[in-house]
Formats: C-alpha cells, structure tokens, sequence
C-alpha cells in the first residue's frame, strides 16, 4: 500500500476504549470477560453507524471511527457514555474516548495522519468516562455543544513542539447543571467567560491576566528566557514556571532557592523542585518567603 495518491479529506477521527478490561478478565475469567468486552464493543460500532459515522477498526477493546463533522462524533460519544451506564453487566466498566479534527489520509480499509495520532493521544488522556476533544474539535461546534466544553489541560500533541488546549465534553446530565457556571466555549470566543478562569497575577502596579493557552507562564530573572522578571538576586534565571493541567493552574519550581507559596487563610508552602496547584487567592515568593518579598511579592487570584 502506498500513501501518495490517497485523498486528503477532513474527518472527525474517535478512539473509544473500554476501561477497566484488565481487571475484569482476572475477577470473571477470560470466557466471561471476553464477552461482556465484546458486548460493549458491539455497542459502540451500533451507535457510530447510528449516528452515521464509519468504523475504521477495532483494536482489542477499542474501536477507531470517522465522522463527517464533529457534531456527529460528539453526539456518538454521549450515547456511548449514556449506554454504558444503562448495561447492568458492564458494572466495573467505563468508557474513555478521545476526538480529533483535520486532514486524513483514507485508504480502503484504514486512515492516516496527525489527526489520528491527536485523536489516540486524548484518549489516552482521557480518564474513565471521560470524553477529550482537540481543540480543532472545539472550534466546530455548535453553541449548544459548546456549552458542555469545559477547558481541561494544556499538552503537547505527538509531535508538536507547541502546546495546545484539550477540552472534555460534559456528557452527564446532572453534571452539566452542576458544572454550568463554569463551561466555557473555545478559546477564542473565552472572552464572554473571561472571569470564570482566568489566573490573574499581580507585581507591585503591574497586573497581568492569564488565559489557558497562554501556559506554560515563566517566572525568573533572566528576562530573555521568562515572562516575568524578578529581578533579584534570590530569584534563579529561570525560576518557576506556571501551567495548566487537568483543569487546574500549576505552579511548578526549578530553582536553587524555592518559591513560598501562601494561599488564603493556609500555612506557607515551600517548593524546590516541586509543583502545587493554585487555588483561591494567595501569594508567591520568588527564592524567599513571602512576608519578606516587598517589591518582588506575587499576588495571585482565580
């Protein structure tokens, strides 16, 4: 098989995995186990020709399907979720899945290219239950779908040197009204939701405001290799840095000296060569602590 007269189209590429498979086949025993997998794979191909999507391949306990338009994969992607929640004996089984956009090189049996490779590469993000769109994916969407976006990690995609925001897709019913207060839209339309997750940091008169995709943020006092400069000599040349992962804003040390950090109404913490999530309100010490930082004290809000 050669690649170089296959069309190039535009594809929504799904990986949908079974979670769990391993520990099933020792609880039940490989008969058994074999066909509850089965059963949900079965399932997942029936709905993806439902919703009028192609099956490319099934892999073990994982299928690989194609849609036209990313609505018809995420819609796919909710009903598997919803079914395996109804199915008494998949109990101990969930679903991962993960969604990609762009160009793909089809052939007759399979498709190629970096779209795959996005696609495979969320799903392994994607914790049980979960559903992890691309970006790509994202911008897509209708505003109804958007709504069950919620912005959840920035990661290098297999590769690519830059990174980029994934997204989960809220599929759970009470989940989303729970939840609603904090679903945004892709990023550039973030700017309606700005306040919802936004990182705000502040330096003596300076403020600055930080979106998800702006991540990793660099803290130090070599201005050539960082965002902020800290211009003292306590600070490393490239001290800590700030990012986002899971959903949450992580600061991360690598310094000789440490960063205090000193949330709301909580004891200091101390890194070197660690990495703390941010929460709330606090502050940030770069290479001492923070009630003696003066002019080189961080304020940090979320």
């Amino acid at each position: 098989m050669t690649l170089s007269n296959t069309p190039t189209q535009q594809h929504a590429i799904m990986f949908a995995d079974v979670s769990g498979s391993s520990a099933l086949y020792k609880q039940v025993g490989n008969e058994k186990a074999k066909s509850i997998v089965d059963e949900a794979i079965n399932f997942m191909v029936a709905l993806t020709i439902v919703h009028e999507g192609t099956v490319v391949k099934t892999i073990g306990d994982e299928i690989m399907a194609r849609f036209d338009d990313c609505a018809q994969a995420c819609e796919t992607a909710c009903a598997i979720q919803h079914r395996c929640l109804k199915e008494p004996q998949l109990v101990g089984l969930s679903i991962r899945i993960g969604i990609a956009f762009g160009p793909t090189l089809l052939t007759e049996n399979d498709v190629f290219g970096d779209t795959v490779n996005d696609a495979a590469c969320v799903a392994h993000i994607a914790r049980a239950g979960q559903i992890v769109l691309t970006q790509s994916v994202v911008d897509q969407l209708s505003a109804s779908l958007l709504e069950k976006c919620q912005m959840y990690d920035s990661i290098h995609t297999k590769g690519d040197s830059s990174k980029t925001v994934i997204y989960r897709l809220l599929w759970e019913t009470s989940l989303h009204r729970e939840r609603a207060a904090t679903m945004v839209m892709a990023t550039h339309e973030v700017t309606r939701f700005i306040e919802k997750f936004q990182l705000k940091l502040t330096l003596g008169k300076r403020e600055i405001c930080l979106l998800p995709d702006q991540m990793p943020y660099k803290i130090g006092r070599d201005p050539e290799q960082t965002h902020l400069q800290i211009d003292n000599h306590v600070a490393s040349r490239d001290h800590c840095h700030i990012e986002f992962r899971r959903g949450k804003y992580v600061l991360v040390d690598h310094s000789t000296n440490g960063t205090y950090v000193c949330g709301t109404d909580q004891a200091p913490i101390y890194l070197r060569r660690e990495e703390l999530p941010l929460q709330g309100t606090g502050a940030i010490g770069i290479g001492q602590p923070t009630d003696i930082a003066g002019e080189w004290l961080i304020q940090y809000q979320l």
